[in-house]
């Protein structure tokens, strides 16, 4: 290759990777899921091969880059507005220790062995599994940790408390029932119904976004809330 050809290979793979990394979005390397760091891989490569590869039209290239990236941004559209199409594409988080025990099947699932979970823990300074009360497997590959917490009496005994949920979860948000959610805190929409009868709401619709806390309250949220302003 030219000198010029060279420099225009550079220019070209820079500024159309530049342009799509803009319309991608953006996140910190550690938040990234496996598909969209596999995906931003690939993409740098094409980009790399752009501008050093004798064998490869730069028409052709950015042809590449250009379908990479707009199969990814088509693919986090569909993950955002699909929760069945957000399950394939990114997987769920995953409950390996609920309550202080260690679900097995969990482990198996996110293909995990005990070696390598007590690896994880002590990579979070935590060297017993009896110190752990929930440890969730994020999509991204970290581990998200509830410690065990003690409670004392005032005669001095130690309990352990018990929390109902591991993290508070949202169930409704933008006015929709999160079945899945619910699901998997053991929970169903007869259920909320009831809850949110017993705070005098009829309809789902009524609200714009509600949580269930680890003790298992609720946090609501109205879809119109209104407030109590002084006039001066």
């Amino acid at each position: 290759m030219s000198f010029n050809e060279v420099v225009l290979r550079v220019i070209c793979s820079f500024f159309v990777l530049f342009i799509l990394t803009r319309l991608m979005g953006k996140k910190e390397i550690s938040q990234l899921d496996v598909f969209t760091f596999i995906t931003a891989i690939t993409i740098g490569n094409i980009a790399a091969s752009i501008t050093t590869s004798k064998t490869l039209d730069i028409e052709d290239g950015i042809i590449g880059l250009v379908g990479w990236a707009v199969l990814t941004i088509v693919m986090g559209y569909l993950s955002l507005k699909s929760k069945t199409a957000r399950r394939l594409i990114l997987g769920e988080p995953i409950i390996l220790i609920r309550q202080g025990k260690i679900m097995e099947n969990a482990l198996k699932k996110a293909r995990i062995d005990t070696e390598q979970f007590q690896g994880m823990l002590r990579n979070e300074s935590i060297y017993s599994l009896k110190d752990v009360e929930y440890a969730i497997f994020e999509i991204d590959g970290s581990l998200s940790i509830m410690k065990t917490k003690d409670v004392k009496t005032k005669k001095n005994k130690t309990w352990k408390k018990t929390l109902l949920f591991p993290t508070s979860t949202a169930v409704v948000t933008d006015g929709e029932v999160n079945e899945d959610a619910l699901s998997n805190l053991n929970l169903d929409k007869k259920w909320l119904m009831a809850q949110l009868e017993r705070v005098g709401i009829k309809s789902v619709s009524d609200v714009f976004f509600v949580e269930v806390q680890t003790d298992g309250s609720l946090y609501i949220d109205y879809r119109e809330d209104h407030f109590n302003e002084e006039e001066n």
